[in-house]
């Protein structure tokens, strides 16, 4: 058998080389699955919000406070307050979110009734802006309510309505029917439509309702109606002394078509972080496992009395550990671009895909040389084992700090020019680094530091130059490992 052969079926049999595969594939897939099924082209909110209704019974008031999330769930232990007359009423929302105050109000036929609410977040209380809620002492009670714009936890990219009812004494909905149709924003509700809707509900006080979103009307305005169960249209109450005999909820989808600008994005967030933490930890230890520890422990001597010399050993065995880290990155990529298709609907460019597996080939290969480097420098095995992980706390895994650190003793400026330079050229100085590189010269970026716009060429980040630096990257510190392997040992 061929030295060549021999040893990459040597390193890809191992029980280290094959965990570490796995790991790696298995993480990126994970991270691509939870990135590509929850993203949405717009943040969801943590805040919570506040809905209310009322009832009247003689000279009481009674206001209905219902607490809720951005996907129309209840929140408990938020503080609701009622200002009227000069007096302040508070009530804190219970596990199904409901915080209701009763006091006694004069007969009018308005009354004004001033709203805010507070909640604790991250151990701050924050509190909301005032707000008016106009009750209207003719009606015993608010009725039926459409509070929009309440996200579908089933498509991020998708909204419905949540109805809320609060009949005499606090009861809940007779017998109704909501209508949801795609039209103009001047229609009136019709029966014609393809895009209308009928929900038929009873006995309710809240309910969500999450019309189906296709393709086809992802743009068209919406509008909700409802009926009572003899036909006859009911009117809306809208929160602000007003009723209406219909809705406009606008659109119901906040979906942006995926770009490739936006792919990117999402990977060098998600699934590029794993592979820029385990790949140099593959890299390293393989190095150390397959040619470093037979270096320094003397096993390697025993290697070369069969007929095979220093340069074909080391040179086989760094080929077999740097296909080893080419298959790992490629496989983790090539399943992170099958699953984001599946959820996205968009495959990544050929080019991306090739710049990502070169850009995971040059880091491991760059640590794994540096390994193959320093094994001839050492002569103990727990020498080689120390440095090696020196190299990768060092060079990998406190990198992002280093840099952090330098600018701050420097006293340099986070807006200056000099702030960008110093970060880049940190990046050339550790394979680490190089993935920070490339997504600069993808994104416009800085890097993993994110957030400032740049002009690559300007700070010298070019296909040329990091193609120059991977190369070096990976064949320097090898060059001067075969040439201490073959003529000094």
């Amino acid at each position: 058998m061929k030295p060549i052969v021999y040893e990459i079926r040597r390193t890809l049999t191992s029980k280290f080389v094959i965990i570490m595969m796995i790991a790696i594939v298995g993480l990126s897939a994970l991270l691509a699955y939870e990135t590509a099924s929850t993203s949405t082209s717009v943040g969801i909110s943590s805040q919570p919000s506040v809905s209310f209704g009322y009832f009247i019974n003689g000279n009481n008031l009674t206001m209905v406070a219902y607490a809720h999330d951005s996907y129309g769930n209840p929140v408990s232990r938020v503080n609701v307050y009622y200002q009227y007359n000069g007096t302040e009423y508070i009530a804190v929302s219970s596990s199904n979110g409901y915080a209701n105050s009763t006091f006694p109000v004069d007969k009018a036929p308005q009354i004004l009734i001033e709203t805010n609410y507070s909640y604790r977040q991250f151990g701050n209380r924050i509190t909301s802006p005032s707000a008016q809620y106009m009750v209207n002492f003719s009606s015993y009670y608010s009725g039926l309510q459409i509070i929009p714009d309440i996200v579908n936890p089933s498509n991020t990219s998708n909204l419905g309505f949540m109805v809320m009812y609060i009949g005499q004494n606090g009861t809940p909905s007779p017998p109704i029917t909501i209508i949801v149709k795609a039209t103009d924003i001047s229609s009136k509700i019709s029966d014609t439509s393809n895009f209308t809707y009928y929900y038929n509900m009873s006995s309710i006080s809240i309910a969500k309702i999450y019309p189906t979103i296709s393709s086809n009307n992802r743009n068209m305005s919406f509008l909700v109606s409802a009926e009572a169960a003899n036909g006859m249209p009911l009117m809306l109450n809208t929160g602000i002394g007003k009723f209406t005999p219909f809705i406009d909820l606008f659109k119901l989808s906040i979906y942006t078509p995926i770009t490739q600008s936006r792919l990117q994005n999402l990977v060098f967030s998600g699934a590029a972080s794993i592979l820029g933490l385990f790949i140099p930890i593959l890299a390293i230890f393989v190095g150390y496992l397959t040619y470093g520890k037979d270096r320094t422990s003397g096993v390697l001597e025993s290697v070369l009395k069969r007929p095979v010399t220093r340069g074909e050993l080391i040179t086989t065995r760094f080929i077999s550990n740097a296909l080893a880290i080419l298959i790992a990155g490629s496989l983790a990529m090539i399943i992170t671009d099958i699953i984001y298709n599946h959820y996205l609907h968009m495959y990544f460019s050929l080019l991306f895909l090739i710049d990502l597996i070169w850009t995971y080939l040059v880091e491991g290969v760059a640590f794994l040389a540096l390994v193959y480097l320093i094994s001839h420098v050492v002569k103990s095995q727990g020498a080689l084992l120390g440095a090696a992980i020196g190299i990768f706390v060092v060079m990998d895994l406190f990198w992002g700090i280093i840099p952090i650190a330098v600018i701050s003793a420097l006293g340099i400026s986070s807006t200056s020019s000099s702030y960008v330079t110093v970060n880049i050229l940190f990046d050339y100085v550790s394979p680490a680094g190089y993935s920070n590189l490339v997504q600069s010269l993808i994104t416009g970026k800085l890097g993993s530091f994110g957030g400032i716009s740049i002009n690559p060429s300007t700070y010298g980040i070019t296909d040329l130059a990091l193609a120059i630096s991977g190369f070096l990257w990976m064949m320097v510190p090898f060059a001067l490992a075969y040439i201490l392997a073959r003529y000094r040992d």
